[in-house]
């Protein structure tokens, strides 16, 4: 059964749903004499049990395992290992972390001008230096990143977007790992980021077989709007080394929950017409009435770093009662 993802663009990205991980990509890298694949995985891609199919198939794989975060560094270094390697085509396996990578490195491969300038000029983007990529997603996330946008965070630590159809992969495969379906709160998160309540509670409704759909209409809503909470989820991915999906949640928990975090939205996101989704335009203040033990993840290194803080706070403890202040850092 094969599905599309439509995007703003109105391309479309191939989905293939019930095949097995080796078979979808032996299947995907044989008409197309591709030999040699870069594996791109997380920690949850799993691909010391893809690696000996692709090998008795006569393809030659070498994993790549995504550093942490969406960083123009990362990216190169994933570029990098591809022409290292000699490889032909990009394989991401995994969520949207090894994807949003995958994807990126294959957009790059064979570009004359950095990342940031070309995220400026569009105009600039070479069709003929884009790699071929296949995505197999084990989670909702991964099919939530097979859209053509991405924030990254340049080498100064500063987010920026990028657009572009070619980001899109190549064709995408199903896989979902067993409890992958529970990762679907973060691509919740991101729906409601990006304004679109229907979409974010449809998800959270849904059963596992309909998630698919659900995240394919989020991977294209995040064409169109990606909020300013997933610039800081992928700053505090970068520079904290937290995981973005609970970010997400920490962050949205901290600016009054869904609602009001549609009601700021408005006024928030891509005022001016450009597409940006910079940090200054996220409430921060608003974290500051939270108690970190609360949070699904401490954000308050990363408030640090950006000038803000959550207040200390008071706890019982000790031997008579005594209050003492616990700061989280």
């Amino acid at each position: 059964m094969t599905t599309g993802a439509r995007v703003i663009w109105g391309g479309v990205v191939a989905l293939q749903l019930g095949h097995a991980a080796g078979e979808a990509v032996r299947s995907w890298a044989a008409p197309r004499g591709l030999r040699r694949l870069l594996l791109v995985h997380g920690p949850g891609g799993r691909p010391e049990a893809l690696i000996p199919h692709l090998e008795t198939a006569g393809l030659a794989v070498f994993a790549f395992e995504h550093p942490g975060g969406p960083s123009v560094a990362a990216v190169a270094e994933a570029v990098a290992a591809y022409h290292f390697d000699q490889c032909d085509a990009m394989v991401a396996i995994g969520g949207g972390a090894a994807v949003d990578l995958a994807t990126l490195a294959a957009f790059m491969a064979g570009q004359r001008h950095p990342l940031p300038d070309l995220a400026a000029d569009p105009s600039a983007v070479d069709p003929r230096g884009v790699a071929s990529c296949l995505a197999v997603a084990t989670d909702p996330t991964g099919l939530a990143a097979l859209g053509g946008a991405r924030v990254l965070i340049d080498d100064r630590g500063c987010p920026f977007l990028i657009r572009d159809p070619l980001l899109r992969p190549g064709a995408a495969v199903w896989c979902p790992l067993s409890g992958g379906d529970g990762l679907r709160a973060p691509v919740v998160a991101l729906a409601f980021d990006a304004g679109d309540a229907e979409a974010a509670e449809r998800l959270i409704a849904a059963g596992p077989e309909d998630v698919p759909e659900i995240a394919l209409t989020v991977a294209g809503l995040l064409e169109r709007r990606l909020g300013p909470a997933r610039a800081f989820a992928a700053f505090a991915e970068v520079a904290g080394e937290l995981p973005p999906g609970p970010t997400l949640a920490a962050v949205l928990r901290g600016v009054g929950g869904p609602e009001s975090t549609l009601s700021f939205l408005s006024r928030a996101l891509d005022p001016d017409g450009t597409g940006r989704a910079g940090l200054d335009r996220l409430p921060l203040d608003g974290l500051a009435h939270l108690d970190p033990a609360t949070l699904p993840v401490d954000i308050s290194g990363v408030l640090v770093m950006l000038g803000r803080d959550i207040p200390a706070r008071r706890r019982r403890g000790g031997r008579g009662g005594a209050a003492r202040g616990r700061r989280s850092e």
